[in-house]
Order: structure tokens, then C-alpha cells, then sequence
């Protein structure tokens, strides 16, 4: 099982704020959100390249980087987290 080397992360952060900042630009309002949205894709896509390592599926894979299981499970972690978050702005 491969690790983290310095490009993963390096391409990986750079993804998982992007998908961070697309996020905000469709639903954020504040710099709060943003913050939120950038931890939360950066766990998520990190989680999901782990998976990727786990299970060695090499579809859309840049190097050492699994970047559909990555990318998927930032954008599941960004919904989860307005699924989740949802009740309390109703509030």
C-alpha cells in the first residue's frame, strides 16, 4: 500500500480546495463556510485516496493520486455536510 508522497498531497490539496471554493461560490455566505467547506473536502478527499490505496482500482488515476474515489468522496463529504447542516439554518 502506497502512502501520501509530496505531489499527492501537493495535487490533492490543490483539488479539495477548488472543490472547497466551487462549493462556496454555489452555497457559501461566509468565511466560516469556506473554512468549513475547505476542512471538510480536504478530509474527504484524503479519506477517499485512502480508499483508493485500500481497494487499487486504477481508473482515473494521475500517478499515485486515485482521483475518482478522491474526488467523489470530497463531493459526498461537502453534501453530507449541508445535508447535515441544513436543520440547524432553519433554526
Amino acid at each position: 500500500m502506497m502512502g501520501f508522497s509530496q505531489p499527492v498531497l501537493i495535487l490533492g490539496l490543490l483539488l479539495s480546495a477548488g472543490y472547497a471554493s466551487l462549493y462556496h461560490l454555489w452555497g457559501g455566505r461566509t468565511v466560516r463556510d469556506l473554512f468549513l467547506y475547505l476542512v471538510v473536502a480536504g478530509i474527504g478527499f484524503f479519506v477517499g485516496q485512502a480508499i483508493g490505496n485500500i481497494t487499487d482500482i486504477g481508473l482515473l488515476q494521475i500517478g499515485h493520486l486515485h482521483l475518482l474515489e478522491a474526488s467523489l468522496t470530497a463531493w459526498m463529504a461537502l453534501i453530507g455536510l449541508q445535508l447535515l447542516a441544513r436543520p440547524a439554518r432553519l433554526k
